[in-house]
């Protein structure tokens, strides 16, 4: 139970370069071994073979992306085995073939082959970010003058920007399902600093929006390939709405409740108008003021 013999062809090797400046690499080794009945996983695992991920020997840039054993018509002993390095190791070699899962193939993608592992639990957290955006109401523009037409009453309906954020997606692989605690974080926002792979995000700024899992096999391994969606927005979750009505707070109002504004003829306003802090109308031209209200409930998150 040996291998007898093992050399590498002078004319195997090769080298392509593409108008991306990916380059590529191929080398060819013989090896043999004592018996007829081993197969290719034996003569592709000899150890002066390359391995996976390791350098190209001229080339620190190119990394081994596929060993292919191939046995020879005539001598059942002796195989050919091919290695192919390229610069970009995402790239699927063209002896080899995705496993038909997403979750198992879209994993590593862009990382250092350094950090590649074999077993999936050993993994590190994959990470992707999208920008996104979502409506703002705005009754002043960048100047602070207040939108509004030739007689002083705001548009309606209130027009409306887009301001920006992010969707944060985290991949990870456990040998658990998602915990009663992450989904029961759905919907709330972090109620501390919590860190999501390059990002510190202070508390109240980023939403659980979404926890997915499913198992995997591979590499003998049965896991569980998680997906946490997380929607960052700088100026957090609250609901600022401008502070106006059609009534306004009467003290001398024996039921407390509050009464109608009126205009200078005596009829109540058509369009609401803005009030104080205190509830009552302001002047015209008088200093706005608006209501914040929180209205997303906070968690504390569970640890990545």
């Amino acid at each position: 139970m040996a291998y007898t013999h093992f050399i590498e062809l002078a004319e195997g090797r090769q080298a392509t370069v593409d108008a991306k400046f990916n380059r590529t690499y191929t080398r060819v080794f013989l090896v043999r071994t004592d018996a007829n009945s081993y197969g290719p996983y034996y003569a592709g695992s000899h150890p002066s073979l390359p391995t996976i991920l390791s350098a190209y020997p001229d080339d620190a840039n190119a990394f081994c992306i596929s060993l292919s054993p191939v046995q020879d018509q005539g001598d059942p002993k002796l195989w050919r085995v091919t290695a192919q390095y390229a610069y970009n190791t995402d790239m699927v070699a063209s002896n080899s073939a995705p496993s038909g899962n997403p979750a198992v193939d879209t994993q590593q993608q862009g990382q250092a082959p350094a950090s590649r592992v074999e077993n999936p639990l050993a993994r590190p957290r994959d990470y992707s970010i999208s920008s996104n955006t979502f409506p703002w109401a705005v009754e002043t523009d960048r100047f602070g003058n207040a939108i509004q037409n030739s007689a002083g009453d705001p548009f309606i309906p209130v027009p409306e920007i887009q301001r920006g954020g992010a969707t944060i997606t985290v991949g990870l692989n456990s040998s658990n399902s998602p915990s009663a605690a992450w989904i029961g974080a759905i919907g709330y926002l972090n109620a501390s600093s919590y860190t999501v792979g390059p990002y510190v995000i202070g508390a109240g700024l980023a939403k659980l929006n979404g926890v997915s899992a499913s198992l995997a096999y591979e590499n003998g391994v049965s896991y569980w390939r998680w997906s946490l969606t997380f929607e960052y927005r700088p100026d957090g979750w609250a609901w600022v709405v401008a502070n106006k009505g059609k009534r306004q707070t009467d003290v001398n109002n024996p039921t407390g409740q509050p009464v109608d504004i009126v205009t200078a003829a005596g009829v109540p306003v058509s369009n609401p108008v803005y009030l104080d802090a205190a509830g009552y109308a302001i002047a015209p031209g008088g200093t706005r003021t608006f209501a914040t209200f929180h209205v997303y409930p906070r968690v504390a998150f569970p640890a990545l």
